[in-house]
């Protein structure tokens, strides 16, 4: 296991657990002691965990707290990068789509040739930048404007929202903090709602999630499973069984290789 895989599974325990010994990593990970000391030491550099005695603690989060983006987008890297590549098989040429920010739906501004993407992702904008630097081919973007989340890399809030409501696409792409039985959950009301206003205007929603989804807590809901058209996933032997019934409920599953 990576070292950004390791550090997601050290955040997702931390989640129902205030405290992680350097024991319990060791066991959990089949890692020696000084590996996981790095871990522990990287992820406390960047103020995500207290580094105590023995182990990491959680920090008490701000209601909605973000985790940085540069931290998010090392996690999973290879398994996100498929989901992008499928997802953009459903982006028809010359057509308009709305794209929510993230670590997942950035990297397809690698992938896009055409049309209009209409995001709230400063870090799309900037991957597309370096793509096409004197500004000639490449996709028209809009980028709605917004309060800053620096660490989430996105616009977001009322005035954001308001420039969304104003468009309408033929799809929608889309990652979400957490997935559990009832649908889709973000980091806070703001994410949330901007998200909700994408998937109010667009014909074709579009849902990516790796494996640290399923059963990742947040605070706000988005939308129910009933709004999601296509959930494009990582299929894991843990959530085959989820994938199973979110597929019962009427969304079409797409399932990748994790």
């Amino acid at each position: 296991m990576k070292a950004a895989e390791r550090e997601a599974e050290i955040l997702r325990y931390l989640d129902t657990h205030e405290f992680m010994a350097t024991e319990t990593a060791m066991a959990l990970f089949r890692a020696s002691p000084a590996t996981v000391r790095r871990d522990f030491n990287h992820l406390a550099e960047g103020h995500i965990v207290r580094r105590v005695r023995g182990g990491v603690r959680s920090i008490p989060a701000e209601v909605g707290q973000s985790i940085p983006f540069s931290l998010r987008e090392q996690w999973f890297a290879r398994e996100k990068a498929r989901l992008a590549e499928k997802a953009m098989e459903f982006i028809a040429p010359g057509s308009v789509t709305f794209l929510h920010g993230g670590s997942t739906t950035n990297s397809m501004a690698n992938l896009w040739k055409d049309g209009c993407v209409i995001t709230d992702s400063i870090g799309f904008c900037e991957l597309l930048g370096r793509r096409f630097p004197a500004g000639e081919g490449g996709p028209q973007v809009i980028l709605a404007g917004g309060a800053l989340d620096l660490k989430a890399g996105v616009v977001m809030g009322s005035r954001t929202e308001r420039i969304l409501n104003q468009y309408h696409a033929d799809a929608v792409v889309f990652s979400a903090r957490g997935l559990d039985e009832e649908g889709c959950l973000d980091t806070n009301d703001d994410a949330a709602g901007c998200i909700r206003a994408m998937i109010d205007h667009a014909s074709l929603v579009i849902l990516l999630a790796d494996r640290s989804k399923f059963g990742s807590p947040a605070m706000a809901r988005v939308v129910s499973w009933n709004r999601i058209d296509i959930l494009i996933a990582a299929a894991t032997p843990e959530n085959r069984e989820e994938l199973r019934r979110i597929a019962r409920l009427g969304v079409r599953v797409v399932p990748i290789g994790a």
